[in-house]
């Protein structure tokens, strides 16, 4: 009998601060499913996510997401935007933590108090950061290991979900990961690539390959 499909789930986030648009969102509106990996027998089914930029609202919509197919997906994908990053970050770490440098979508504002009371003061996950890092690396992906995804939603979101599936009996891969703008990403993909044939590729879709490319990293 052929393989059941493997399933992922995908989130991004929605703009907030001074940003006009949030590259995860637009990655993630526009990923295809079922997705065909090169050199991969079978698809990929592929679940997308948008999450408000809110403490609250972020994480109930992503639980419901998660409540309604318990235990069907292989991998869940976090994706949020760094904007101050020149790389694809890898987040090794979720701290449980909560302190906003600003407000978050909903005007909350946090600091240094924890997420859960009584929880690790970190939680990390399961995959290989460094492993997937070298592989994305030797593929041309512009990427790198982050020790932990910051004290506002993201890594809210991150840690949340890490908690989530601790309680799962079919736990599912969790990994977040933080994109650059998308002028910077492609700026920098140009220069690391200027003795090749120049690219007219947009940062977008050159991360959007990249979060394909980790998708795939996530479920071999």
């Amino acid at each position: 009998m052929p393989s059941k499909p493997k399933r992922v789930l995908v989130a991004g986030f929605d703009a907030f601060d001074n940003l006009d648009a949030n590259p995860s969102q637009t990655i993630v509106e526009t990923l295809e499913s079922p997705l065909k990996l090169p050199g991969r027998k079978g698809e990929v089914l592929l679940d997308t996510l948008v999450l408000p930029t809110c403490c609250h609202k972020a994480w109930s919509k992503l639980k419901r997401k998660l409540d309604a197919n318990k235990n069907t997906y292989d991998a869940v994908i976090l994706t949020g935007v760094a904007a101050k990053r020149k790389k694809i970050s890898l987040e090794r770490f979720a701290l449980n933590i909560r302190d906003y440098r600003i407000k978050d979508n909903s005007g909350h504002k946090f600091v240094d108090e924890p997420i859960e009371k009584g929880a690790p003061d970190a939680l990390k996950t399961t995959l290989s950061v460094a492993a997937m890092s070298k592989t994305l690396t030797r593929k041309g992906i512009l990427c790198e290991v982050s020790n932990h995804a910051g004290t506002f939603i993201c890594n809210e979101v991150y840690f949340k979900c890490l908690r989530y599936q601790e309680k799962q009996p079919k736990r599912a891969s969790v990994l977040f990961v933080h994109l650059p703008l998308a002028r910077t990403y492609a700026k920098r993909y140009k220069e690391q690539n200027a003795k090749r044939a120049t690219t007219r590729a947009s940062g977008i879709s050159l991360m959007r390959a990249a979060v394909e490319q980790i998708i795939e990293q996530t479920i071999v």
